[in-house]
C-alpha cells in the first residue's frame, strides 16, 4: 500500500526588515515629499512688512508714531515703491501729498523735515465760499475770482502768472492746518479766517490772490487722482 500524499507546506509572510528595498524606498518618497511641499510653501509666501497709514494724511502733514501701523502684504514686483517696516517708523518726516486712512506708505511721498519747506497762512473767507463742514488736515483746492468795480479791472499788471479777470484755480490739494471758528460770524464779523499749509514757493501767489479778490476753498475728495498742474505751479 502506498503512502498518501503529503500537504505541500504553508507559506508564511515574512516580517519585514528595515532593510527591505520596498519599505527604504517608501519612506524616502514620504521624505522627499515633505521636503518638496515644505520648499514649494515657502517659496510662495513673497509677503512683506511694510507702513500703512492709520487715517488720512494731507500735504505737509508730520508722521507721528501714532500715523502708522505694520502690515504684511503681498508686493510682487513693487516692494521697492513702499517703505519696509523690519525697521523703525519714518517719525518726523514730511507728506508731500495727501495719503488716505489704511493706504500703504510710498516712498517717494516723503521728504526730510528741513526739505518740506511748508508755511502756514491764514486766509480770510467769506460766508459761502468754503466748505460748511470744513476741518483740520482736509485738503482743499484755493480759488480767485478778482474783483472788478464799474465793470473795469484792477489797477496795475497782474501779479505773476494770475490774471485780472475770471476765477482761477491758484492752488491744488493744499492742506487745512486749522479750520474755520465754529463762532465766526456770530459777532457780526464779515470773514471767517481758515489756516491753510502751503508750499514756501506758494506763499507769494497765494498772497498776490488774497490781494486780487475774493477766495474759495473747494474741497478735494478723497482718493481723487493726481490734478493738473494749478496756476504757477512748477
Amino acid at each position: 500500500m502506498s503512502d498518501p500524499p503529503r500537504s505541500p507546506p504553508a507559506s508564511r509572510l515574512a516580517t519585514p526588515g528595515w532593510l527591505d528595498g520596498r519599505l527604504v524606498l517608501g519612506v524616502l518618497l514620504v521624505l522627499v515629499s515633505v521636503v518638496v511641499g515644505a520648499r514649494v510653501l515657502a517659496g510662495a509666501d513673497r509677503s512683506q512688512l511694510v507702513w500703512a497709514t492709520t487715517g488720512d494724511l494731507a500735504v505737509g502733514s508730520q508722521l507721528a508714531a501714532s500715523d502708522l501701523q505694520p502690515v504684511r502684504v503681498r508686493l510682487f514686483d513693487s516692494v521697492d515703491r513702499y517703505l519696509d517696516a523690519s525697521g523703525p517708523p519714518p517719525v518726523g518726516y514730511i507728506v508731500r501729498r495727501g495719503i488716505g486712512a489704511g493706504e500703504l506708505l510710498p516712498d517717494d511721498a516723503l521728504s526730510l523735515p528741513e526739505e518740506g519747506a511748508f508755511r502756514l497762512v491764514t486766509v480770510p473767507l467769506e460766508p459761502g465760499h468754503f466748505p460748511p463742514d470744513l476741518v483740520d488736515e482736509q485738503e482743499v483746492d484755493v480759488w480767485v475770482t478778482p474783483v472788478r468795480t464799474g465793470g473795469a479791472a484792477p489797477i496795475g499788471p497782474a501779479p505773476g502768472p494770475l490774471e485780472l479777470s475770471g476765477a482761477q484755480r491758484v492752488l491744488q490739494r493744499v492742506a487745512v492746518a486749522t479750520g474755520p471758528p465754529e463762532d465766526s460770524f456770530s459777532s457780526g464779523g464779515t470773514t471767517s479766517p481758515v489756516v491753510v499749509r502751503v508750499r514756501e514757493a506758494d506763499v507769494g501767489t497765494l498772497l498776490s490772490a488774497m490781494s486780487l479778490g475774493r477766495i474759495d476753498l473747494v474741497r478735494v475728495p478723497r482718493n481723487a487722482e493726481a490734478p493738473v498742474p494749478a496756476v504757477g505751479a512748477s
